[in-house]
């Protein structure tokens, strides 16, 4: 069996070129060769070295831009592992490059590479020695690359860093508009030497091709390299609990092989909050003669059929059906989780995507801007239920067509179609992020006319049929079949009238849409965050250090401008943060309602954005030290199984409740509060037989206007049978900005509910979106309605200080609405 012998050892880095005059450059300090890390890249390895400071303190991407214009050097030396068999095919394997470089093993050029997200195998075996191996990668400067390739082959569109696209690089590390400009360069994912002895096995497929009422067939292909005369023998195992499938074939060179298993009463994966995620264990061994092991691999699987449907008795739809059922999904988007790669580790990744799901999504759509994420990525996927939406990385751009480029799309998308194809939970292939909406918004021409369109309408579905045939394949998101690849009336849409066009979230009353890929609000990073990169002489809401943090066009203004309209306007510094942060929630709360209400016409909605990758003012829920903004908590209780909505028809407020969980009586309780003294006017309980999959008209109540109550807002509340609260809404017939709101008197105590302690809340009168701050401390809950009679506890969740009441601030609605 081929084994891994990694390289990451002994490494060290220095600068290759000449430093772009007029810049910051320490010259001194890059006279040397300095320590490296393998994988890594050459802004952290600096970074490491001292000789730059944090790249995310204000300004720095622009006072380091000099370090994409230079030329590096990465070096190491290494003797031959001692159990490595120097009679076999030894090969050289580099897992991510990034991105252009020249590959020496002892002098001699063994490779050149050019494409960061593509796996790089070289022979060595006739060069490599036995000890002093010099292995050596001579980094361009990727911005010089770049733009030489756009000399020779022409410029494609008039926008600002056009030359990126002829870089096979992830897009995003030339900045964005929620992220800088940092084209990296180093080694970024794993290197080392393998000997290829007798037999390997490549290309594994896994598929459900059949699935009916308790029953399943599976298909499982492989293919594998021979090196031996002897027989060879696969022996391929699908196993669960007690249930184990086996076959046995005999292996033949250069042919695809292929079994099926029927499977009785198959434990089905389902998405997050459809079903359990059961994974089985695929095995495949080739075996020698002798009974030897040649080589396995081992996968984790999971039986489930996935259908995109387009048409639904001739009239366009989009939708998933999972395991045969439709399934409304609740996603959101994911954008790579730093500027420098190699830092997004195993807990981050498991961070970031458990607090997806336990914000009832189930749903990641991969950014077609960034990077294929690293297998760790879809395995907490598989085991979290989140489909995954993959696009292909391009990204908002035209793309060139010229051979070596498009062979080198081709190589990039087989390797990573069959890198990630076993994965239960992807969903759908997309061939690029906004390419051809793009080309039709800035030209008003036929997107067919698009450079590039050849790659994702022809070349990558051409690949598709035999890669992955059973999977959805889209060409580009968005797209459907009108002459707009963003229209609402066929095919998914991007939804960015609201927000980047100025218009307010009120409107999505007005929006239709299929099926909703991208949309989004504004935030602010949290406090601590911006507290950790910003002096405290900057924390103003206008001051140039702060703005810069938010990388949209007019991106501030848009902040302030759509808090104005909803929201009082506070400039102190914590007091900015939480109303921004509100308004965010409310926006998202207000969108996701409608969608989901509409769900005859819309059958999923993918927020913009889950996380970030520095700290910033930006669209995701999670800022970039894993902190939940307070949107986030609004969008896991709109996403919750069961949810209350307001419908204003004009004489009546009409409260529905949406049911996707299980049948079920539940109580509704709703309140209207006199918003001038706090006072509850009127309560009312009643039993719902909440019915799985249906929305139904729970209640209705008079309008202000006949009620004869002006100022009132109302809360309503659903609860089980043991008085849990299952979900919360509220409605005001104001804006909140216009509406007075007594201050609430909440008190707190602390106690030993957790391994650090939590704390509880109680208020004398309704207290409206109460959020909890402690430095260092991320807590349970934010955002929350607080009503009389009440305790809210909230837990620690993260953080290594102990609560203290004298660091604790309450924040709530109320004490900005006073009299």
């Amino acid at each position: 069996m081929s084994k891994k012998f990694y390289l990451h050892d002994n490494w060290s880095v220095k600068l290759a070129s000449n430093i772009p005059a007029e810049t910051a450059a320490p010259r001194k300090k890059l006279k040397n060769r300095i320590a490296a890390e393998v994988p890594g890249t050459v802004h952290t390895d600096l970074l490491n070295a001292g000789i730059i400071d944090n790249p995310y303190k204000e300004r720095n991407e622009f006072n380091y831009g000099w370090i994409a214009e230079c030329s590096w050097t990465y070096r190491t030396e290494f003797n031959c592992p001692a159990d490595l068999n120097r009679n076999a095919l030894i090969k050289l394997v580099f897992e991510g490059i990034d991105t252009v470089a020249d590959i020496f093993l002892n002098h001699k050029l063994i490779g050149r590479t050019d494409n960061m997200f593509v796996r790089y195998e070289f022979n060595v075996d006739q060069v490599l020695n036995s000890e002093k191996n010099i292995l050596e990668l001579r980094f361009e400067s990727p911005l010089a690359a770049a733009v030489k390739k756009e000399e020779k082959y022409g410029r494609l569109s008039p926008a600002k860093d056009s030359f990126r696209v002829h870089l096979r690089k992830a897009q995003y590390s030339f900045g964005w508009d929620w992220g800088p400009s940092y084209p990296t360069a180093g080694i970024w994912r794993p290197v080392y030497l393998t000997a290829v002895d007798n037999a390997v096995i490549r290309s594994v497929q896994f598929a459900a091709e059949k699935l009916t009422r308790g029953k399943a067939r599976v298909k499982i292909g492989f293919e594998a390299d021979l090196f031996t005369r002897e027989q060879v023998k696969a022996e391929i195992y699908l196993n669960r609990e007690n249930t184990s499938y086996h076959k046995e074939i005999t292996v033949v060179k250069n042919k695809k092989h292929n079994v099926s298993f029927e499977i009785e009463n198959p434990a089905l994966w389902w998405p997050n909050g459809s079903g359990e995620q059961n994974l089985y264990d695929l095995s495949i061994r080739l075996m020698g003669t002798s009974g030897n092991i040649l080589d396995e691999t081992k996968r984790k699987v999971g039986i489930r059929k996935i259908e995109l449907e387009l048409k639904d008795k001739e009239k366009p739809v989009f939708r998933f059906r999972v395991n045969n059922k439709v399934i409304y999904m609740k996603g959101m988007n994911w954008i790579p989780a730093d500027s420098f790669l190699p830092r997004v580790n195993e807990k981050k990744y498991n961070e970031l995507l458990t607090l997806a799901a336990d914000a009832n999504a189930n749903m990641i759509r991969v950014w077609g801007g960034g990077i294929y994420e690293d297998d760790t990525f879809y395995e907490v996927c598989d085991k979290l239920g989140l489909l995954v939406w993959q696009d292909f990385m391009f990204a908002c751009e035209n793309y060139p067509e010229y051979d070596d480029f498009l062979k080198s799309v081709t190589e990039e998308v087989s390797q990573n179609v069959e890198r990630l194809r076993t994965h239960p939970s992807i969903a759908l292939w997309c061939g690029n992020n906004e390419n051809e909406w793009i080309w039709h918004r800035t030209l008003s021409g036929p997107y067919k006319e698009m450079p590039g369109y050849k790659i994702f309408h022809k070349i990558i579905p051409a690949l598709m049929k035999s890669l992955d045939p059973v999977t959805p394949y889209w060409p580009t998101s968005p797209f459907g079949t009108d002459e707009d690849p963003n229209s609402q009336t066929s095919g998914n849409r991007h939804q960015w009238d609201i927000w980047s066009n100025w218009i307010n979230y009120s409107h999505v009353q007005n929006d239709d849409s299929l099926f909703v890929t991208e949309f989004g609000f504004q935030g602010p990073a949290c406090t601590d965050t911006f507290n950790k990169i910003l002096p405290a002489a900057k924390r103003k809401i206008q001051s140039p250090g702060f703005e810069y943090y938010n990388k949209q066009v007019e991106g501030p203004e848009r902040v302030i401008r759509f808090l104005a309209a909803h929201l009082p306007i506070r400039t102190e510094w914590e007091d900015f943060i939480y109303l921004a942060q509100l308004n965010q929630g409310l926006a998202l709360k207000r969108c996701l309602e409608h969608w989901r209400a509409n769900r005859k016409v819309t059958n999923g909605s993918i927020i913009w954005q889950l996380n970030d990758c520095w700290p910033v003012t930006s669209w995701s829920l999670i800022d970039s030290s894993n902190i939940p903004k307070m949107a986030y908590y609004f969008v896991k209780d709109a996403f919750s199984d069961a949810v209350i909505h307001f419908s204003n028809s004009g004489s009546l407020l009409k409260i529905m409740v949406l049911n996707e969980g299980e049948s079920r009586q539940l109580t509704l309780e709703t309140l209207m509060i006199d918003t001038l003294n706090g006072k509850i006017i009127h309560n009312k309980s009643k039993k719902i037989s909440a019915v799985k999959g249906k929305y139904i008209e729970a209640d209705k109540l008079n309008s202000a206007k006949d009620s004869g109550i002006e100022n009132r807002v109302f809360v309503a509340t659903l609860y089980n049978e043991n008085r849990d609260l299952i979900h919360r809404s509220f409605y005001a017939d104001k804006e909140w900005k216009h509406i007075c709101l007594p201050v609430p008197d909440i008190k707190f105590t602390l106690s030993e509910g957790s391994s650090k302690g939590a704390v509880t809340l109680t208020s004398a009168r309704p207290a409206f979106f109460v959020d909890v701050y402690h430095p260092g401390v991320t807590l349970s809950g934010r955002g929350f309605i607080l009503l009389p009679g009440e305790k809210k506890e909230l837990k620690i969740i993260k953080g290594n200080k102990r609560i203290s009441r004298e660091n604790i601030r309450i924040f709530s609605l109320n004490n900005y609405l006073e009299h």
